[in-house]
């Protein structure tokens, strides 16, 4: 029995986004059980959890401007959109980035739930690769830092 590419990506972006993947904590279960007053902390390479939360969801956005046909819109590696800087001073405002990036989430998984593996071989509007090459990495990117974030995390309670 063949299992369509499109529901396999869109199970990994469950199952690493608040799911129970294989490998420990989802991105919300992590980031639900921080301590929101440790967010803003910088210790390895300058970079908190905060703007690491700021950085998954600008590419997320990223991805669903692309998924909605925006040609124009675009995110450079290392340009003024990728790495924003972001500064959580109460509790509300973090609660509101991670519902920024739940929104991100279900939008994606809206559109996704909409299509077909047709979708995969279509180029991303206003680059040279398709969204069989970009839509497996959401996942991807969403777990790599995660591993930044429980690290960075674990440095500022010790």
């Amino acid at each position: 029995m063949s299992t369509s590419k499109l529901i396999t990506i869109q199970h990994d972006l469950k199952e690493c986004f608040n799911g129970r993947p294989w490998y420990g904590d989802s991105l919300m279960g992590k980031l639900d059980s921080l301590d929101w007053q440790l967010v803003n902390e910088r210790r390895y390479g300058k970079k908190s959890i905060a703007v690491l939360v700021r950085h998954i969801l600008n590419w997320r956005v990223f991805v669903l401007k692309k998924l909605e046909g925006d040609f124009e819109y675009n995110l450079i590696i290392d340009g003024p959109n990728d790495w924003t800087e972001v500064s959580i001073s109460k509790e509300e405002e973090w609660v509101g980035l991670k519902w920024e990036l739940q929104q991100t989430q279900e939008a994606i998984l809206h559109i996704l739930s909409n299509s077909s593996d047709d979708l995969l071989a279509q180029k991303v509007p206003g680059k040279k690769y398709t969204f069989g090459n970009v839509l497996p990495s959401i996942a991807q990117h969403d777990i790599y830092h995660l591993g930044q974030i429980a690290m960075l995390y674990a440095m500022g309670k010790s």
